[in-house]
């Protein structure tokens, strides 16, 4: 198993759009001045998964707009975001929109076992 490392110096990429930094990552990691190349390849699920639980109102607000966008749910980042939503972690606008897409991914693909 690869070790993990820090996403918090990638949280930047969440200021791009989500379709243009899936469609470039090497683009966009230059245009975020991000010279040096990680030590293995990013994850964009992992640097969502990282916005979502930073205490980052910021970062979390970025993570829904790419949620909205399009990002692809998958279990862990839904039980992620509804746990966040279930704590109040996050203002009442973020917990509003991220609960409808939690929400929509668990009646899509069943509640956890």
């Amino acid at each position: 198993m690869s070790q993990h490392w820090c996403y918090v110096w990638l949280l930047p990429l969440l200021e791009s759009p989500y379709e243009s930094v899936a469609a470039n990552l090497p683009g966009a990691l230059a245009e975020r001045d991000i010279k040096h190349p990680p030590p293995q390849a990013v994850n964009l699920r992992q640097l969502l998964l990282t916005a979502l639980e930073s205490d980052s109102e910021y970062w979390a607000q970025r993570a829904v707009i790419w949620l909205e966008s399009g990002f692809p749910l998958d279990r862990e980042l839904c039980e992620t975001l509804l746990h966040q939503v279930s704590r109040k972690r996050f203002s009442q606008s973020i917990r509003h929109r991220l609960t409808p897409l939690g929400k929509r991914w668990l009646r899509q693909h069943g509640p956890t076992n």
